[in-house]
């Protein structure tokens, strides 16, 4: 009875630990063609009991006996590479574990062959752009293939270029963004290392685009998705970061689109959503943004004054803002047809505010001339308008022999009008005095020649702003009047080079210096001398010497300050 007992119990144990414990199953067999070696990969065993002393690896060729290659003494290893001597056999192999916690069993795995059979061929899912980072995507359906061990994605280009490997099935591609939408084509691998064939290639959709601000509209290009025979396309959009919606529906040959009327302060942002009608996969192409903005108009657009600078020139003054889209000025004159027409056009200058313009053809002395300037925008859109500028033009008129008088036009269109008025008075038109200050509402003055204290005077008008809102003051001149004390001209009759009438030139009140001409005669019609500088005159020499005594001829040209000409000839007798 006793030895029964101990027979039980002994089985009882063994069958225990047996469930304790277990032997290591063949993973796979990947057999080096150019080697012949043939290399067993198989998982760990469990070893609870401690038990486990070594492996015996067996082999089969073509189904016939198993025969021991080795005995491996090391539990720990998980592999071993074998010499196949006849790659033309089936082989197969097996390896037995000893021994199991009860010292007596055995654990045999599951016999398998060597394994030469690839991967399946799998397609990429889709290639897309990663919203956040815009860095291109892939991604795919994990390989059925049991023992897929990780996947290979590359470039297709020539040659075809490895980019990654990975065991992941979504990957991004940080070293390609929007400027780099490469082709991607993807292989698998198993854990022999052999290799799936090598995919179709797949491109995303590639988005371009550009603004036309003037014509309010955005012209979107882009490259169809390369990889997918039919496919459905929408155009999606993201206006002010409210959220991407779909815009359009675009047919499948589409790749252009222009959007118009858009809203100028706008943030739009697109991408091309691309879907596979087969597989129902999606692909979204790089997004493009457009930050447009409503044009700044201008608040400053102020004519501060036109004037008339020492008789010479028409010059204009004007403020403008310089942080607005002002493109250019154009400037328009009133003529003397009363009619507002364009003058010239001004470039809008970067962190300028103040500009000048000069009118060449205006006949200030005859006639009164109106400005305004006009801006124009970056799309030639008007956008505001100044106030008018109006010249000064001051005239003259005679009224007997000796009175003068003088009636103008004060400044008009500034702001807050005329503060103070001016009258001026030059003998030379370069030192100016003040000759009295006036109201604004009078516009005339008398002056008589008999208070002329020289040939000539001459007359100017200042019209002085009232300080305007930009806190600046402006003056507008007038054109300049001049009347002459003109009379009594004459030449003298004999001149002696060795006394103090020595010298033969006009005399008289009022002729003008700058144009005339004296030619001295011989009495046989001979010319000696001429001069265009009749207030000089002739010193009696020709050619250096003194003329010798006796009578000549004169003739001489000239024009009065008022621009009137007078011819005059005589003799002129030289006393030695």
């Amino acid at each position: 009875m006793t030895s029964k007992l101990l027979t039980f119990f002994l089985l009882v144990a063994s069958q225990l630990c047996k469930g304790l414990d277990s032997g290591p199953e063949i993973l796979r067999i990947c057999l080096d063609n150019k080697t012949s070696i043939a290399t067993l990969y198989w998982n760990p065993p469990f070893d609870n009991c401690n038990s486990f002393k070594y492996y015996k690896i067996y082999s089969s060729e073509n189904n016939g006996p198993w025969i021991k290659k080795t005995t491996i003494p090391i539990i720990g290893l998980n592999q071993y590479p074998t010499f196949i001597p006849d790659l033309t056999s089936d082989w197969r192999f097996k390896i037995v574990t000893y021994t199991s916690c009860n010292g007596i069993d055995s654990f045999i795995s599951k016999d398998q062959s060597i394994d030469q059979n690839k991967p399946s061929l799998i397609e990429l899912d889709s290639v897309s752009f990663d919203f956040p980072s815009q860095k291109l995507s892939a991604g795919w359906k994990k390989n059925p293939t049991i023992d897929t061990k990780g996947y290979w994605l590359y470039n297709y280009v020539s040659p075809i270029v490895k980019i990654l490997d990975t065991e992941s099935t979504f990957t991004i591609f940080y070293n390609f963004d929007k400027l780099n939408p490469s082709k991607i084509a993807i292989a698998t691998y198993d854990s022999c290392n052999y290799f799936a064939p090598i995919s179709a290639e797949q491109q995303s959709a590639y988005l371009s685009g550009k603004i036309d601000t003037c014509l309010k509209s955005i012209t979107l290009n882009w490259s169809p998705y390369l990889g997918w025979t039919e496919i459905n396309q929408y155009l999606v959009l993201n206006r002010n970061s409210n959220g991407f919606s779909k815009l359009t529906t675009l047919l499948p040959s589409n790749t252009s689109l222009t959007i118009s009327n858009i809203i100028l302060g706008d943030n739009l942002c697109y991408y091309i959503r691309t879907e596979n009608k087969i597989t129902q996969a999606t692909s979204s192409s790089n997004t493009i943004c457009f930050q447009t903005r409503k044009f700044i108009d201008p608040k400053i657009n102020y004519l501060s004054n036109v004037t008339i600078e020492n008789n010479t020139s028409l010059k204009g003054y004007f403020k403008s803002d310089n942080k607005t889209d002002i493109d250019s000025f154009y400037i328009e004159k009133q003529d003397v047809d009363l009619t507002f027409k364009p003058f010239l056009q001004l470039a809008s200058i970067p962190n300028i505010s103040e500009y000048s313009f000069q009118d060449l053809s205006a006949d200030f002395n005859n006639h009164s001339y109106s400005y305004r300037i006009k801006t124009a925008d970056k799309c030639k859109n008007i956008t505001s308008l100044s106030n008018i500028g109006q010249t000064i033009y001051l005239n003259k008129q005679y009224l007997n022999d000796a009175l003068y008088g003088f009636t103008w036009n004060p400044y008009k269109y500034w702001e807050n009008g005329v503060a103070s008025q001016s009258i001026e008075i030059s003998s030379n038109r370069f030192t100016w005095n003040l000759l009295k200050t006036e109201s604004s509402k009078i516009a005339l003055l008398q002056y008589s020649i008999e208070n002329a204290v020289s040939d000539s005077v001459c007359f100017r008008i200042n019209n002085i702003e009232e300080l305007n809102s930009y806190n600046t003051i402006s003056i507008s001149t007038s054109n300049i009047q001049c009347i002459y004390n003109v009379g009594n001209f004459y030449f003298p009759q004999t001149i002696n080079p060795y006394s103090n009438n020595n010298v033969f030139r006009i005399y008289g009140k009022g002729y003008d210096p700058s144009k005339g001409l004296i030619e001295i005669f011989n009495r046989w019609g001979e010319k000696l001398y001429e001069t265009y500088l009749i207030d000089v005159g002739w010193d009696g020499k020709v050619n250096g010497e003194y003329a010798i005594q006796g009578t000549y001829i004169y003739k001489a040209a000239f024009y009065d300050q008022r621009n009137k000409y007078y011819f005059r000839t005589g003799t002129i007798f030289i006393i030695r």
